[in-house]
């Protein structure tokens, strides 16, 4: 929670470490979760190439229709524009509701 949160009030430089540590210690079957976390942290920090990765790993495991579509969008949008961030107000709204 801390990282996921964290990141979205614009702070993930500084919960980035909450990441790590939660994807050092999560359970396999917990790692996505995890992982979705960090890409959120790591896409607001300007590492495309990093929360891409995290966010293909979510794509694959997840079997929720729109969570994979949001994260694939995502996806795109960090590899059109890598140094913008991918989330829209809208996006920021909802994930922290």
């Amino acid at each position: 929670n801390l990282c996921w949160y964290g990141s979205l009030y614009g702070l993930p430089d500084r919960v980035l470490f909450a990441c790590e540590k939660g994807i050092a210690l999560a359970p396999k079957d917990e790692l996505p979760y995890f992982r979705d976390s960090r890409g959120v942290a790591r896409a607001m920090m300007g590492d495309a190439k990093g929360a891409i990765a995290d966010f293909e790993a979510f794509v694959q495991w997840s079997k929720d229709k729109d969570d994979k579509a949001k994260r694939q969008r995502w996806i795109e949008s960090l590899r059109r524009a890598p140094d913008r961030n991918p989330f829209t107000p809208e996006d920021i709204k909802e994930l922290t509701e």
